[in-house]
C-alpha cells in the first residue's frame, strides 16, 4: 500500500482510500460523507471539462470540500493504465453512471479485482446493472428515480403528486452507497475477497417509500396523498397553521388526547364508542369523529401564537415543533450549541458557511480541513503517489489524457 496523500489525520476512516467517479450529487455525496469522516477521497473528473457541479455558484463548496482532485481520462489506454495503478492502492471505488457503462468500456468488475482483489466497487445508477434492455441504461436523476419507485407518487397534495424536493432521491441514494460499501468493507476485511454492489436509486427510493406501499401488497390499500400537509390517516398529525407560522405536532397519546380535548372543548367525545378510553391514536377516517376533531384542532390553532401552542404541548408532553425558514436556522439556540452550522476556508481563502459534519463522533470526530480543490489541482500529486515521475505525468498532460490546474 503506497503511502496516503498529505491531509491532517481525524475521525474513523483515517487511513481509508476512496476513488468516486460520478458528477452532480448522489454519487459525489457518498464522497462527501467519506471525506467529513477522514478518509482521503480522490474525485476523479474529466479532462475535457470539470463536474458541471462547479457552474453552481456556493453548493459545490460545501459538497466537494476535503477532496482531492484527479482529472484522468480513464478510458483511453494510458490513462486506464494510471486508473488501474490507482485502484491498486484503493479500498473502496464508487463510480455513478448510466447502468453497467464502466463495463461496457471494458471497466469491468473483474478486471479491477485483478488489480486489487480485496476492491469494494459501488456503482451507482438510476436502474441498475442489469434488468430489461428498456430501462437499464437510461439516464436517472432525482425525480425519475421518485416517479419510477412509487415514491413520487405518494407525495404532495390531494390533487396532486408532486416530488419530494430538494434532490430527495439523490441523497438517500448516496447515502446507501455509503452504508453498503462499509458493511462490503467489513466483510473483505474478514474475507480477504472484494465485493461488488450494485445501487439502483428507484430500488433506494421504493424502501425509502416502503411504509404504505405494505399495506397495497397486501390488502389492495393504496394510501392517499396528505391535505395541506396532514397526515392522510391520523387526526393531529402533520403540518398545522398558527397566527404567526406553521408547526408540526403529532397528537399520540392518551393523556395527550384527553387534555387537548378538553382545551378544544370536545371532551364529551371521549369515552364513546367511537373514541374509546385508553385511545392513543386517533385514524381519521375510520371514526366518525375524525373529521370534527380535525377541524376543531384547527380552529384552535388558528387563534394563538406559535410560542403559546408549543408551550402548552409541552407541558402535555405532545410532540411538536415550529417550522423554520432558512434565515431562523443558523440563530437557532439548538444549532448554536451543536454548531450544526459552520465555516470553513475555500481553495482561495474565501469564507464559507454551511452544514457542519455529521453525524458526531465522540471519540473520533470527523472535521473540515479543505475547501474544494480546483479542476485537476492534485493530478500531479496523485500520480507521483502511485509512481509515476515527473516526466510520466508530463506525458500524461501532453497527450491530453490528464489535467493539472
Amino acid at each position: 500500500m503506497s503511502e496516503r496523500l498529505p491531509m491532517p489525520k481525524f475521525g474513523p476512516l483515517a487511513g481509508l482510500r476512496v476513488v468516486f467517479s460520478g458528477i452532480e450529487i448522489a454519487g459525489p455525496f457518498a464522497g462527501q460523507m467519506f471525506a467529513e469522516w477522514g478518509a482521503e477521497v480522490i474525485w476523479i473528473e474529466n479532462v475535457a471539462y470539470g463536474d458541471t457541479i462547479r457552474v453552481q455558484p456556493h453548493y459545490p463548496q460545501l459538497s466537494r470540500r476535503n477532496l482531492h482532485a484527479l482529472s484522468l481520462n480513464i478510458f483511453k489506454d494510458e490513462g486506464r493504465e494510471a486508473f488501474l495503478k490507482l485502484i491498486e492502492t484503493t479500498d473502496i471505488f464508487i463510480e455513478a453512471s448510466k447502468g453497467p457503462a464502466f463495463a461496457r468500456r471494458g471497466i469491468t468488475d473483474e478486471v479491477l479485482w485483478q488489480h486489487n482483489n480485496k476492491l469494494v466497487v459501488a456503482h451507482l445508477s438510476g436502474f441498475g446493472q442489469y434488468g430489461t434492455e428498456e430501462f437499464t441504461n437510461l439516464a436517472a436523476y432525482n425525480t425519475i428515480a421518485q416517479a419510477f419507485s412509487g415514491y413520487l407518487i405518494q407525495n404532495g397534495d390531494k390533487d396532486q403528486p408532486m416530488p419530494a424536493f430538494p434532490y430527495t432521491a439523490d441523497y438517500f441514494s448516496g447515502m446507501t452507497v455509503t452504508t453498503a460499501t462499509l458493511a462490503a468493507l467489513h466483510k473483505v476485511r474478514e474475507t480477504g475477497v472484494g465485493e461488488s454492489i450494485d445501487v439502483a436509486m428507484y430500488e433506494v427510493m421504493l424502501r425509502m417509500g416502503q411504509y404504505f406501499m405494505m399495506d397495497y401488497f397486501n390488502g389492495g390499500e393504496v394510501c392517499p396523498r396528505m391535505t395541506k400537509g396532514k397526515d392522510p390517516y391520523y387526526t393531529g398529525c402533520g403540518l398545522y397553521k398558527c397566527q404567526d407560522g406553521y408547526i408540526v405536532m403529532e397528537l399520540v397519546g392518551v393523556n395527550q388526547i384527553e387534555e387537548m380535548f378538553k382545551d378544544m372543548g370536545i371532551a364529551h367525545l371521549l369515552a364513546t364508542p367511537e373514541i374509546p378510553e385508553g385511545t392513543q391514536l386517533i385514524h381519521r377516517i375510520e371514526c366518525p369523529f375524525g373529521q370534527q376533531v380535525e377541524d376543531k384542532l384547527d380552529e384552535f390553532l388558528a387563534t394563538r401564537t406559535i410560542a403559546q401552542v408549543l408551550e402548552r404541548f409541552a407541558e402535555l408532553k405532545i410532540a411538536s415543533t415550529k417550522v423554520l425558514t432558512i434565515p431562523e436556522l443558523e440563530n437557532n439556540p439548538q444549532y448554536i450549541a451543536r454548531e450544526s452550522i459552520t465555516h470553513w476556508n475555500t481553495i482561495d481563502g474565501r469564507d464559507c458557511k454551511g452544514p457542519n459534519v455529521m453525524p458526531k463522533f465522540k471519540n473520533n470526530p470527523g472535521q473540515i480541513w479543505r475547501g474544494m480543490p480546483t479542476h485537476g489541482m492534485d493530478t500531479s500529486a496523485i500520480l507521483a503517489n502511485i509512481g509515476y515521475s515527473e516526466e510520466d505525468i508530463k506525458t500524461l498532460v501532453s497527450k491530453g489524457l490528464a489535467k493539472m490546474a
